[in-house]
C-alpha cells in the first residue's frame, strides 16, 4: 500500500500529521506492509501510483502555494476519485477542491465555492464526530462539521487531528480502505473520546 502525504512540510497545522500517524500504527497492528511518500513541490506527483492520498491544514499563503502546485494534476485527482481512489482533506485544504477561493481559481473537483470573513474558532461534537473549527473559510455548499463525502474522497474542515480524536471513524476508515476488518487497540483514544463527549454535554447543561 502506497500512502501519499502531500505538502508535509507546509500544509502541517494543529497536528494534523496525527493523522498519518494513527494511520500507519494501525496497519503495521496488522502488519499491513505499507509506504509513506512525504511529497511536496519539488516532487512529481503520480496519482495513479497511490491508494490513499492525505493533505492537511495550512496557513493561507501556504494553502494557495499548495493550489498552484495541484492544479497542474487536476485531471488526474478528477481520474483518481472517480475511480474510487482514497483521499482525506482535512481544514481549509477542503477550499482548494471548490471552484474558486474568492477570485481565485481552484481546482474545480466539486461545485463551492469558497469565500473568507471572519475567524470561527471552537470545539465542535455533531454527528458523533468531534474536533475543532478554526478558519475563516465560507463554503456555499457545505458547513464546518460536514464531511464531504463523494466516492472514496473524505473532506472535513474539522480539524483534531479527526482520525486520532474519533476511534469509530478510522476504523471505518480503515477498515474501508484495505478492505478488510481490522484488529484495533484504542483504549487510550476511546477513552479520551468519551471523556470529551461527558465534558462538552455537561457545559452545554450548565
Amino acid at each position: 500500500m502506497k500512502i501519499a502525504y502531500l505538502y508535509y512540510d507546509f500544509l502541517n497545522l494543529y497536528g494534523e500529521s496525527g493523522n498519518i500517524k494513527i494511520i500507519s500504527n494501525i496497519l503495521k497492528y496488522n502488519k499491513i506492509k505499507h509506504d509513506i511518500l512525504y511529497l511536496s513541490l519539488d516532487d512529481e506527483l503520480e496519482f495513479d501510483k497511490y491508494d490513499l492520498v492525505y493533505i492537511g491544514s495550512g496557513t493561507e499563503d501556504n494553502l494557495l502555494i499548495a493550489l498552484k502546485h495541484l492544479s497542474k494534476y487536476k485531471n488526474d485527482i478528477k481520474k483518481y476519485i472517480e475511480d474510487n481512489k482514497f483521499m482525506l482533506v482535512t481544514g481549509n485544504s477542503v477550499d482548494m477542491f471548490g471552484e474558486k477561493i474568492e477570485d481565485i481559481k481552484a481546482l474545480n473537483i466539486f461545485d463551492y465555492e469558497v469565500t473568507k470573513g471572519i475567524r470561527k474558532m471552537k470545539e465542535v461534537y455533531h454527528d458523533k464526530i468531534l474536533g475543532f473549527i478554526n478558519n475563516n473559510s465560507y463554503n456555499s455548499e457545505y458547513s464546518d462539521t460536514d464531511i464531504i463525502r463523494y466516492n472514496n474522497f473524505y473532506g472535513t474542515y474539522i480539524l483534531g487531528p479527526i482520525l486520532v480524536r474519533n476511534p469509530e471513524l478510522v476504523k471505518q476508515f480503515l477498515n474501508d480502505l484495505t478492505n478488510k476488518k481490522l484488529k484495533y487497540d484504542l483504549k487510550l483514544e476511546t477513552k479520551a473520546y468519551n471523556e470529551f463527549i461527558k465534558n462538552f454535554k455537561e457545559n452545554i447543561n450548565e
